[in-house]
């Protein structure tokens, strides 16, 4: 077995029994994205048209929006001022 093969089995083994779905999702994602780069032809000279763009930015914003779901991001905007100073206060509030 090769030293890569090695880490990452053993990033796996050290991995919680309950984070195992995620981590196979990830897998799966990741197996998808070089099966198709490896059946896509190659393109030398030709430039992508604008239907190619459109199904990247597409494939982008999807794949965007799963990356989201395992990462825990709010789907809402925070006033990362006022969050900041909350925690602040809150850390320091003993040294006043």
């Amino acid at each position: 077995m090769t030293y890569l093969r090695e880490q990452a089995v053993e990033i796996l083994q050290n991995f919680p029994e309950e984070e195992m779905p995620y981590v196979v999702d990830i897998l799966k994602v990741v197996a998808g994205i070089i099966e198709r780069r490896s059946t896509e032809p190659t393109q030398t000279t030709a430039s992508p048209t604008d239907a190619d763009n459109l199904k990247s930015k597409e494939a982008i914003k999807e794949s965007w929006e799963r990356f989201k779901a395992y990462k825990g991001i709010i789907p809402y905007d925070i006033d990362t001022k006022a969050e900041l100073a909350k925690t602040r206060n809150e850390k320091y509030a003993d040294f006043i």
